[in-house]
């Protein structure tokens, strides 16, 4: 397990040296033991549009450095929605939930669509749909070429052609789903009652505590309704939890979010 930081420079997926000097600024702030420094840095670069699974990473690694278990799990699951095969950040993402109150397992997709796509879930987006374009591309390729083969080549030539059309649309399927999956979000404070209704006023139904990760289902005004793995449902506040999914966004309310941290 490691809790320092990846320094390779960003200049693959990054606009310019700016950002990687933003990038730099942040990794000197880390090894100095200023992680506020570190984190503003890398804030300020989601915040410019850059969403990349290092930067993610480090920044996971300085909010656990501070003691906000709840961001941390939340930018290493962003490092690995961009690159599910990320070690590092698989590997402090599981040691920062064993070190919360529950380690309350994720919510999950129905059943049958688990087992319909199991074979995707280790594939970023980017990648299903240019495997999908390649395999949808060739595919006609191929069954247009065949007109041209002998007749004892055809058939064959024509089968192959609709093979990698079919693989090609898994993949689309694949994609689609990925674009249109449920949001998750993870609990950012000590804990928060979930409520019946979206009301103060409400009855609490049942807790949540930090580093607890939750489904998104509905967002009201400055409510929330989420779902928990085991299918409990309720309401808390906008303020509580931070949700992860594409446009990435910075954490914003920063001073808010400290002080219901350390409380």
């Amino acid at each position: 397990m490691n809790i320092g930081i990846l320094c390779i420079t960003l200049l693959m997926s990054l606009t310019g040296n700016i950002y990687n000097q933003s990038f730099r600024e942040g990794n000197d702030a880390y090894y100095k033991k200023d992680f506020e420094t570190a984190i503003q840095k890398y804030e300020n670069l989601i915040k410019s549009g850059i969403a990349n699974p290092i930067l993610f990473y480090n920044l996971g690694n300085a909010y656990y450095h501070l003691g906000k278990k709840g961001l941390a799990i939340a930018n290493y699951e962003r490092s690995l929605d961009l690159n599910p095969s990320f070690k590092p950040a698989r590997d402090n993402l599981n040691k920062v939930l064993n070190e919360t109150k529950r380690n309350l397992a994720v919510p999950e997709e129905p059943l049958w669509m688990k087992y319909l796509f199991i074979w995707h879930y280790g594939i970023h987006i980017k990648w299903t749909w240019t495997i999908s374009l390649l395999f949808w591309f060739t595919g006609w390729t191929v069954i247009g070429c065949f007109m041209w083969m002998k007749e004892r080549y055809r058939k064959g030539m024509f089968v192959i052609g609709i093979f990698l059309i079919t693989v090609g649309v898994i993949f689309f399927l694949s994609a689609i789903v990925k674009m249109n999956s449920v949001p998750l979000g993870v609990v950012i404070v000590s804990e928060c009652p979930v409520r019946i209704t979206p009301s103060e006023n409400s009855p609490s139904r049942f807790e949540l505590f930090e580093g607890d990760r939750v489904r998104v289902e509905r967002e009201e005004d400055t409510w929330i309704l989420i779902s928990t793995v085991d299918n409990e449902r309720g309401w808390i506040k906008n303020d509580t939890i931070f949700i992860w999914k594409p446009p990435y966004r910075s954490v914003e309310n920063k001073t808010n979010i400290e002080e219901k941290v350390s409380s």
